[in-house]
């Protein structure tokens, strides 16, 4: 068996969760996985997984791997799209999950673009907060924060998402200034319902980063309506920059504390999608463009 074959292998032990399923999926039997992975790890003089009580699990030689044959799995993918597909014969229906402000702010104002070059592509969005649930919800891509933590999940990283503490001017001259962190807790302040690390307001104080616990005046589990409570004036907001860009350069909303802002890793974007099987050519035209247009550097849209 060639190496392609071996990954292919690999990756299927991975994506199904033991070796009797990805035997199913590969049509082989359990001990021919067994033994091709048995070889696999004496050539790499590795472990790749973990048995214990009848289950696996990868082990962190295992993870790069896995991270590896998936790269050389697109490539084959796309080597095989160059040739048989052209951005005009893909067609069908990828559903996409993230949040209301995501979809709004960083990926419609896109859109255009990617409807030009594939006309016939269709697009579903499921909204919402929560991690996506790729069975249940039928979805085939996701974009949050943070690394995934399932490993049938392959995460692409994505730009950075800088959070900004702000407040309208009606509320500023009612209420004051806070000049410290610490002085949030005396302000009526706006926040996510939901449990999130976005409710905790950390902040970067010399070599020293620093949580307060913020008072929730009045809260909700969407951030577009935290906006709309910001500008009539009812609190302090914390959101993410896309977000209240416009707000803040109309000078609706003032940014505060800003030299004890601190950008944190796990605000990174990560663009989510299954691993371990080759990708519809619908779906990678998705894939791609949102991979290009939310690069790490990508400046914000107009």
């Amino acid at each position: 068996m060639d190496k392609y074959a071996e990954i292919s292998v690999f990756l299927s032990v991975v994506d199904e969760g033991s070796f009797s399923a990805a035997a199913r999926k590969q049509e082989m039997t359990p001990s021919a996985v067994s033994k091709l992975i048995a070889r696999l790890e004496q050539r790499l003089s590795v472990r790749l997984f973990e048995r214990i009580a009848g289950t696996i699990r990868l082990t962190q030689e295992g993870e790069r791997f896995r991270e590896a044959g998936m790269h050389v799995v697109r490539a084959m993918v796309d080597a095989e799209d160059a040739v048989h597909l052209r951005a005009a014969d893909i067609s069908g229906v990828v559903r996409i999950h993230t949040a209301l402000t995501t979809a709004k702010y960083l990926i419609a104002p896109r859109l255009p673009l990617l409807m030009d070059r594939h006309p016939r592509l269709r697009l579903d969005f499921v909204l919402g907060t929560e991690r996506a649930d790729f069975i249940r919800q039928g979805l085939d891509v996701a974009i949050h924060s943070g690394q995934p933590t399932e490993l049938t999940l392959v995460g692409r990283p994505l730009m950075l998402r800088p959070w900004v503490i702000a407040a309208a001017p009606s509320y500023l001259e009612r209420f004051g200034s806070p000049a410290e962190p610490q002085e949030l807790r005396h302000h009526r302040c706006l926040n996510f319902t939901i449990r999130t690390q976005w409710n905790n307001w950390t902040f970067q104080d010399g070599s020293d980063v620093k949580a307060v616990d913020i008072p929730r005046h009045i809260g909700a589990n969407q951030g577009e309506l935290l906006r709309t409570l910001a500008l009539q004036g009812l609190g302090i907001v914390r959101l993410a920059h896309f977000n209240i860009a416009a707000d803040l350069q109309a000078g609706r909303l003032v940014p505060l504390l800003t030299q004890f802002h601190r950008q944190s890793e796990e605000d990174r974007f990560y663009l989510l999608y299954p691993g371990g099987r080759s990708l519809a050519p619908r779906v990678r035209a998705v894939v791609d463009f949102l991979a290009e247009q939310l690069a790490q550097d990508a400046p914000q849209p107009a």
